[in-house]
């Protein structure tokens, strides 16, 4: 060994001295000054030289190659070099190359100025070897990294590998923790590529993949896991949550909250919110798509379930009170139903409310479908309840059916029963009347220019097309008309053999008419009209058996005669003069200058005379049609008692005396028998009288 020496002292001792073989002692207070100093002058040494070397063959666990100590600040050892390696430690087998240990301080320091403090590498492809390992029993940190700089804390990079893999034992430690008590990220996973991912939370046991979770912030403004999309004009999805093994039957995403919710604003305390904020926009807060074949329960796009004793199950609320779209919209393109609600106890499969002033329900068919806006079943036989009921407390219509074509030839509402009986409420339609007034059923046809029906009731059976009943006092049917038109009109086709009308008491001890005909205008009561070729128009039976009618000539025939409330017979007859200048109670002569004529009698025992002006004829002849007007013609009595003017000028009446014409005109006078001649008789007094006014008695008017 060639030793060189700088300082002044060199000392050889010939005794051991803590095992030592050589100690060199320096005092010197020099900057760079050195005790040893080993050099290699060569610019091109041999492989593995060096300028100081130390060997240590023990083979305990307790020897040294080389022992560097320094008492102050300073190093045990300090090696530099421009480009190779300052200080080199190598293991040939299961040792330590280079190891570095500290009671209090600092094991092992790495600075560099402009190249790497520390470079830990494995070159060798089969070597599994942990590259660098830190540990501590302690409750410190294992790893304390900070930067001031803008750069990276930690920058690890993997081929096929783990980039950092923090593994833990217990519970309630964490393999990797970023803390952020500032305004940056704890934890930033950054990916450039276009597969993978920046932060993968992968759970091979059973326990979380990813776990975010808000530990002591009580303000309601933490958040367990952020996921966002959009910075720097960025693209893609803030979340995704995918399931890729068909035979997992468990949920691929679960929210679960212990909450009470806030009832004042239900955007708070929610298991989940999502929220489109782009008054622009058309995508969906939430979009739910199942892919399957089945319909199954709980296969669903959304499946909202409510497990309590309240809550809803589903709940959508357009809360903007000037907007004008849908709280819940449902579309299929299939054959399936947009929706399917059901309600397996007493609950409705559908409520539909309305506080304003559109409709709780709107079925609609736009103008290129065929299909129903509304439909309803019972497919249960058993089942007695209504299919459909619609109630109203206000003044509204409770149902209101309208078919809007013109052209339309289909019914507003179409009510059909398909039953062997008929009994009560078995009906097609059943309208009900059930306070003290109302109607059953209400048809009105409104158009004034339309010539339909109010309501048609056809029968293709051998029922009646229209029965009423009137369990009352009311009547089974009342028909009034406002127009021209008919109140009933019954006819029978071309084709029919029926009859237009039959009315039938089939109560023994009913005293009620069967019909009862009234007017209270100045038109007929009753008019029958026959135009056909034969029959009667009118025949009245008693026990099935014929007692009078009236051919269509217009004869009557009477089995048991005829009796008039009338006390007489007329006849009528033209006057000479106006009609108004006559009275009831005048008598009668014919004129001389018209033919078929009469005029008031006014001169004694006329031979002229025929009869008087009558008060209420029993039977009125005349030779007129019985249509044509004859308020211009007097009803002149010729026999029966008629009421008669008469005076004294022929004495006082006495019953039964002979009347004649008098003086004065239109007045009859007793007769003196003597001079009565025929033909001047006008008949015999039926009253007493003796009066100086002229006055009406009862005569028994019969000419001779």
């Amino acid at each position: 060994m060639k030793i060189l020496f700088k300082t002044f002292i060199f000392l050889i001792p010939l005794y051991s001295y803590s095992q030592s073989q050589i100690d060199a002692t320096n005092p010197s207070t020099t900057s760079n000054d050195f005790t040893i100093r080993g050099i290699i002058s060569s610019t091109t040494p041999g492989g593995f030289s060096a300028g100081l070397r130390g060997i240590n063959n023990g083979t305990g666990g307790l020897g040294i190659g080389v022992y560097g100590s320094q008492n102050g600040s300073g190093w045990g050892i300090y090696g530099v070099t421009p480009n190779g390696i300052g200080v080199y430690g190598n293991s040939s087998s299961n040792g330590i190359g280079v190891y570095a240990n500290s009671t209090s301080g600092t094991g092992l320091t790495a600075t560099s100025n402009n190249g790497l403090p520390m470079d830990v590498n494995i070159f060798n492809n089969s070597n599994n070897n942990i590259v660098a390992k830190f540990s501590t029993v302690g409750a410190g940190n294992v790893l304390n990294i900070s930067t001031t700089g803008s750069g990276i804390g930690i920058l690890s990079s993997a081929g096929i590998g783990f980039g950092i893999q923090g593994i833990t034992s217990q519970q309630s430690s964490a393999g990797i923790v970023g803390d952020n008590n500032g305004g940056g990220e704890a934890v930033v996973g950054r990916n450039t590529s276009n597969v993978g991912g920046a932060v993968v939370g992968r759970n091979d046991g059973g326990g979380y993949g990813v776990h975010g979770f808000i530990a002591t912030n009580t303000t309601g403004t933490g958040i367990g896991v952020y996921g966002r999309v959009g910075i720097n004009s960025s693209k893609g999805r803030a979340g995704r949550f995918e399931n890729f093994n068909t035979n997992n039957e468990f949920n691929a995403f679960e929210v679960y909250s212990i909450g009470n919710g806030n009832i004042p604003d239900n955007t708070l305390g929610n298991a989940a919110s999502f929220r489109v904020n782009n008054t622009n926009s058309v995508a969906a807060a939430v979009r739910g798509e199942v892919n399957t074949i089945f319909g199954n329960f709980g296969a669903a796009g959304i499946f909202g379930v409510s497990s309590g004793t309240g809550g809803f199950a589903g709940l959508f609320h357009a809360s903007n009170t000037n907007g004008n779209g849908a709280a819940v919209v449902a579309i299929t393109d299939g054959n399936g139903n947009a929706i399917t609600a059901n309600a397996s106890k007493n609950g409705n499969g559908v409520e539909t409310n309305i506080d304003g002033a559109g409709n709780a329900l709107y079925a609609w068919v736009p103008s290129y479908a065929t299909g129903k806006a509304g439909r309803f079943e019972n497919f249960n036989t058993s089942n007695t309840s209504d299919v459909i009921t619609a109630k109203t407390i206000g003044n509204g219509t409770v149902i209101n059916a309208k078919v809007d074509l013109t052209t339309g030839t289909s019914p507003a509402v179409k009510g059909e029963v398909n039953s062997i009986f008929a009994n009560f409420g078995t009906a097609g339609v059943y309208g009900l009347s059930s306070g003290t007034g109302g109607y059953a059923g209400l048809f009105y046809s409104s158009n004034s220019s339309g010539n339909g029906p109010a309501i048609l009731a056809l029968t293709d059976g051998n029922g009646n097309g229209i029965t009423a009943n009137a369990g009352g006092s009311g009547d089974g049917v009342e028909a009034t008309v406002d127009g021209s038109g008919n109140a009933v009109y019954g006819w029978v086709p071309n084709f029919g053999v029926g009859r237009a009308g039959r009315f039938a008491n089939f109560n023994s001890s009913n005293s009620q008419p069967t019909v009862h005909v009234t007017t209270n205008g100045t038109g007929n009561t009753l008019l029958v009209n026959h135009t056909g070729s034969s029959g009667n128009i009118a025949v009245w039976q008693s026990a099935s058996s014929n007692v009078s009618r009236i051919d269509k000539s217009g004869r009557g025939y009477f089995n048991g005669g005829t009796q008039a409330s009338g006390a007489d017979i007329a006849e009528a007859f033209d006057v000479e003069g106006s009609i108004s200048t006559f009275e009831i109670g005048d008598v009668l002569v014919i004129s001389e200058s018209q033919d078929r004529t009469v005029t008031k009698s006014a001169k004694p025992y006329s031979t002229l005379v025929v009869g008087v002006y009558a008060t209420k004829p029993g039977v009125l002849l005349t030779e007129e049609n019985i249509d044509t007007d004859i308020s211009n013609k007097v009803p002149m009595g010729v026999v029966g008692v008629i009421p008669t003017k008469v005076c004294l000028e022929g004495g006082p009446i006495k019953r039964g005396d002979l009347l004649v014409t008098s003086s004065t005109a239109g007045v009859a006078m007793k007769a003196d028998p003597d001079k009565v001649k025929i033909g001047q008789v006008l008949g015999k007094a039926l009253q007493e009288y003796n009066s100086e006014i002229i006055q009406k008695i009862n005569v028994l008017v019969n000419v001779k």
